[in-house]
């Protein structure tokens, strides 16, 4: 997109890009996609409209989509009867996200678990940082895997 356009979600695009950058290591580039996808219209898009809309040339819109793509958070899409392929947000997308935040959450739970089993000849009030750590992690873990199931769940019943 030439700098004198603007689409009417850059503010939010870009926001969104960082948020991805900063909470999940996405370069900018490939959140800027993301984010693109999540309003744009249509919902698909070809490689040059995401270029286009974003800034950015064909060749790093080919390797965000593969890295978005590995992520789970966008499909690719065929077209009968058309060369280019279009990219969407994947219908799994928002639970790819969710997961991510839960094994994170996991990762770290399970890496205080360690630390506290180092400290076992410590006192509890030695221990109690670390302590408060991991129950902050494991409210985390259950309670978001609690949260994204029923949510799943209404997704299911709302579409069935």
């Amino acid at each position: 997109m030439a700098p004198e356009q603007h689409h009417r979600y850059d503010e939010f695009i870009d926001g969104f890009a960082h948020l991805m950058h900063y909470q999940r290591g996405v370069p900018l580039v490939g959140g800027r996609i993301f984010a693109y996808l999540l309003v744009c219209e249509p919902s698909e898009q070809t490689a040059a409209q995401i270029s286009e809309a974003v800034g950015a040339s064909l060749g790093t819109v080919s390797s965000m989509t593969r890295l978005l793509l590995s992520a789970r958070l966008i499909g690719r899409a065929s077209r009968r009867g058309e060369r280019s392929a279009v990219y969407l947000i994947a219908p799994d997308a928002m639970s790819s996200i969710t997961r991510a935040t839960i094994d994170a959450a996991r990762t770290a739970r399970e890496m205080t678990d360690r630390g506290l089993a180092m400290m076992a000849d410590r006192p509890p009030t030695s221990r109690a940082r670390l302590q408060d750590l991991r129950d902050v992690y494991l409210i985390f873990e259950n309670s978001i895997s609690a949260l994204l199931d029923g949510w799943e769940k209404a997704k299911r019943e709302t579409t069935a």
